[in-house]
């Protein structure tokens, strides 16, 4: 227990940046005025007949999801590092020791979390994605105390480059609400800066929260063979197909990460639709980048490639009587070709993605095997098993390149060649796709609902792990 001695001014918070103070907030109280000794809070905080309340929280736009980290989340005495890296931050000791939850009589809203000695250690926070990489935030904000001696303890603001970007002292007696604003905020670190008798505790710490999946991609992102399709998408051969029941919209439900879906994938798309108009709409690298503020990315999948391979021709010819699909000058021959100019674009178009969304975990995810693996699960009459062996070794060659340029930009990846497996094209068994016929026009090839909520399935896996890790 600490214990305060000596007058207690009751003030108001370090507000840093354009954070007003909330009119209700009550300078002048019910109660009489606070004796020597009593412990009041400094900062935006209520003192009523003497008792002290909780902070108030200052005003934010309604719309932009917040973190409270408050630690009373976990057991006192629990040493606290990567337990709050799914809500987007993780902690440590600032140089020395591990911070750790405990009870501080002092602050009304104890628990609280304390460097390493007790209430002497600094303690640091940095803002994370939901891979563990460090992000940055516009503001954050925290309770510091109890502070005995003013301007005793600093916050210490940096990038993600650790470049200092500004220091906040608590210039207030009692526990005092330090918020900063600012771009580039990466990290903080809260420290004595001189003696301060009976140390400080950090609390309810405050930041903005991403909420939003944004979907890049083509027809396997957009819901393609899923009717029916948002308005305005759903004009055959010119529209981009979007349903609703698309994996990365079904994502966005029921999910720790996200809350809401931003959908662009566009059937037909190739990797050009990135940054070129595609079927008169803007590029999504465009609509990805005016994705701000409440609407800013916590996740961005992808889905492309396989149209610059050219698969939809490549099917063509083989299903078509007379048509060039295996042999020298074939589709499928082409078709490696292509893949190996992709391979070189790749890396770059998965840098752009990221840079466009600086703080969200970048996915991207491939595409399922589209006929059964062995000849026996097969049954199709336009398709001969040479045909059937060449083009699921495209499709694997086309994943195995997809997931090397993943990794070389930095970003995540997940296989979900596997998907489909016992449902592919062409199967003994009940198919999961829209079949490849004489009709259905650009449906042809892609996943009916049950392939949707598969690829999701494993999509969701991915990212749940991520959030464990």
């Amino acid at each position: 227990m600490r214990n305060h001695q000596g007058t207690v001014w009751l003030g108001t918070a370090l507000l840093i940046g354009a954070l007003g103070l909330p009119a209700q907030s009550a300078l002048a109280t019910d109660g009489p005025a606070p004796g020597p000794g009593a412990r009041t809070v400094a900062g935006d905080s209520t003192a009523v007949g003497g008792r002290t309340a909780a902070p108030v929280p200052e005003p934010r736009a309604a719309a932009e999801a917040e973190e409270v980290i408050t630690f009373s989340e976990f057991p006192e005495d629990t040493a606290v590092t990567r337990q709050y890296k799914q809500r987007g931050i993780v902690f440590s000791g600032g140089g020395g020791g591990t911070p750790s939850i405990t009870t501080d009589t002092a602050s009304p809203t104890t628990p609280v979390l304390s460097g390493s000695p007790r209430f002497q250690g600094a303690v640091e926070g940095r803002f994370v994605k939901m891979d563990g990489t460090g992000r940055t935030v516009t503001r954050f904000s925290l309770d510091v105390g109890y502070i005995d001696n003013p301007g005793s303890v600093s916050v210490i603001v940096h990038d993600l480059k650790g470049k200092e970007l500004t220091r906040k002292p608590a210039d207030r007696n009692g526990i005092v609400r330090i918020a900063v604003t600012g771009k580039g905020i990466a990290s903080f670190r809260v420290q004595q800066t001189s003696p301060e008798g009976s140390g400080f505790a950090v609390d309810n710490v405050r930041f903005p929260r991403p909420t939003v999946l944004a979907a890049l991609g083509d027809s396997f992102s957009s819901g393609e063979a899923n009717p029916p399709y948002v308005a305005g998408t759903d004009i055959d051969g010119k529209g981009c197909h979007r349903s609703l029941k698309a994996w990365p919209v079904t994502l966005g439900k029921n999910n720790k990460a996200v809350d809401s879906v931003e959908h662009f994938a566009c059937s037909g798309a190739l990797t050009t639709a990135l940054t070129q108009e595609f079927k008169k709409e803007i590029p999504q690298l465009t609509a990805l980048g005016r994705l701000t503020g409440a609407k800013e990315p916590r996740v961005v999948t992808l889905s492309l490639g396989g149209n610059d391979v050219g698969f939809s021709t490549i099917l063509e010819s083989c299903f078509v009587p007379g048509g060039t699909c295996l042999g020298k000058g074939g589709a499928v021959e082409n078709g490696e070709k292509e893949l190996l100019r992709l391979s070189g674009t790749l890396k770059g178009h998965y840098e752009s993605i990221q840079k466009k969304a600086p703080n969200a975990t970048v996915v991207v995810v491939g595409y399922p095997r589209l006929f059964p693996a062995t000849d026996e699960e097969e049954d199709c009459s336009w398709l001969s098993n040479k045909e059937r062996i060449a083009l699921n070794a495209l499709g694997t060659k086309l994943d195995f390149v997809l997931a090397a340029r993943a990794k070389q930009a930095g970003v995540e990846y997940v296989s979900v060649q596997e998907t489909m497996s016992g449902h592919e094209l062409c199967t003994v068994n009940e198919s999961w796709f829209w079949p490849v016929g004489l009709t259905g026009g650009q449906q042809r090839a892609h996943p009916l609902e049950k392939g949707q909520k598969a690829i999701e399935a494993k999509v969701r896996k991915h990212i749940d792990t991520l959030l464990k890790s």
